[in-house]
């Protein structure tokens, strides 16, 4: 018989390291916490199937991801039509000091090394995740950590 844990349980446990994790990969702490809130009642809704799964988080992750995507993706439609602008929110340090680094990655690079550092997901997890394989993870995740390494040594200030 397979264990299967309660859903309270995995959210009290994952629930503020996958809005860490969404706030770092879309620098947007509103938009985090409105997709992992959506994603996790589409979990509990769901709880039978997704507790079983070898990577619940792993799925819940890519559900907000993807419902940050989609309201990304409505937002600038929405400010093309009605021309107006939506300011970023000030993140608090540490969290507003790691941005500044992580913003300067390509987005594929910014969510493998949130999902890998923050999330705490194994590279095979990041790539059903993100819908790549796991090849494309490992090479993806090393080019971030060279890009990191160089920007933290440029002399420039974040």
């Amino acid at each position: 018989m397979v264990f299967v844990e309660s859903f309270d349980a995995w959210y009290l446990r994952e629930h503020d390291r996958m809005i860490a994790t969404l706030v770092l990969t879309t620098g947007e702490l509103d938009l985090a916490v409105e997709g992992v809130d959506e994603a996790c009642s589409r979990a509990l809704e769901r709880w039978n199937r997704v507790g079983v799964m070898d990577s619940p988080s792993g799925w819940v992750y890519r559900v907000a991801i993807n419902h940050a995507r989609r309201v990304a993706r409505r937002r600038t439609m929405e400010q093309s039509v009605f021309r107006r602008e939506v300011s970023t929110p000030d993140l608090p340090a540490p969290a507003s000091e790691l941005w500044e680094l992580v913003a300067a990655l390509s987005e594929r690079q910014r969510q493998v090394v949130m999902l890998r550092h923050v999330a705490e997901l194994k590279q095979s997890e990041i790539g059903t995740v993100l819908g790549i394989s796991r090849g494309t993870v490992s090479s993806t995740l090393h080019d971030a950590h060279q890009r990191l390494g160089r920007l933290l040594n440029d002399d420039h200030e974040f």
